[in-house]
């Protein structure tokens, strides 16, 4: 009887170990999915810096720059002014509008002027799309180009030969 009960057991701890590496290897590719999808979109909340929003914004659209800037600014370019960008080392919580504060979601087909709408409607700041030409004249999107998705624009830059990377 001895050497029954001792046959049995091992037979259970076989056929245990089997099943458990079957379910392991669905859950590891339902995780490589996941990381997948979020990496197309740049998530921004008042504890991001303006630096980090800005790199992560250049590395998805290399050949645009965004340009972040108090809500007073807007008065000063219609006036002909000169403006300046935020210092990038601060968060935007510590310089948006004391009313306001949320999420803003920026992806590729996302509008250049919904984009800098939602800047001024959920941070209260102003915000500026640019490039920058094949000849080094930086310009700030506006009109027709405020139309196209961030995704499209970039390519349109970079067939022109805008040069890239030169949000510092």
């Amino acid at each position: 009887m001895a050497k029954t009960t001792t046959a049995k057991p091992a037979a259970k701890k076989a056929t245990t170990t089997k099943k458990s590496t079957t379910v392991a290897k669905p859950a590891t590719k339902k995780t490589t999915t996941v990381k997948t999808t979020k990496s197309t979109e740049i998530s921004v909340s008042g504890n991001k810096k303006i630096e980090t929003l800005c790199k992560e914004f250049n590395k998805k659209f290399p050949c645009l720059q965004l340009c972040i800037f108090y809500s007073y600014a807007r008065e000063q370019v219609a006036k002909g002014e000169s403006i300046t960008p935020i210092d990038r080392s601060k968060t935007l919580a510590s310089v948006r509008r004391a009313d306001s504060g949320g999420t803003i979601s920026i992806s590729g087909n996302k509008k250049i002027k919904t984009l800098e709408n939602e800047f001024d409607s959920v941070f209260g700041l102003y915000c500026q799309v640019c490039y920058y030409t094949p000849d080094g004249k930086g310009i700030y999107t506006s009109g027709s180009t405020d139309d196209k998705t961030l995704a499209s624009f970039n390519a349109e830059c970079e067939k022109r030969g805008c040069p890239k990377d030169k949000w510092k």
